[in-house]
């Protein structure tokens, strides 16, 4: 009887060994998954974040902010400027821009945007006003 009970208690320190490994597994499994939650969020938010960031830039395109002021604001944004194909405006030097703006910290993730810019058209016509 003695050599039966060892059997048992061999059967006994395995089972516990096998139970052990498949609970560091899951743990394991759901560590992992922890840490891909935390991280997708985290791009959630920065991708919110830059999303109000190109927000604020458009309408202070859009107000008229010249183009020299934003590049020293937005030091985490990469902004391109291309001229759209369409007439400018004689009367008031209107143009039609695009924008391109481009998040540094999130490759690959772009706004696009075409803004009027309404700067006054040099006057070629007449002679010019010098003050007296």
């Amino acid at each position: 009887m003695s050599t039966d009970r060892r059997s048992d208690d061999g059967f006994a320190i395995l089972e516990a060994l096998v139970a052990l490994a498949i609970a560091a597994g899951v743990l394991t499994a759901t560590m992992a998954g922890l840490a891909n939650l935390a991280r997708g969020a985290r791009q959630v938010d920065q991708v919110q974040q830059a999303l109000l960031e190109a927000q604020n830039i458009e309408s202070r395109l859009r107000a008229g902010l010249p183009i020299d002021a934003l590049s020293g604001r937005y030091p985490d944004w990469r902004i391109e400027f291309m001229p759209v194909d369409r007439p400018v405006d004689p009367r008031t030097g209107a143009v039609l821009t695009g924008v391109t703006l481009e998040r540094v910290d999130l490759p690959g993730w772009q706004v696009r945007l075409v803004y009027v810019e309404t700067t006054r058209a040099p006057d070629f016509g007449g002679s010019p006003h010098e003050p007296g």
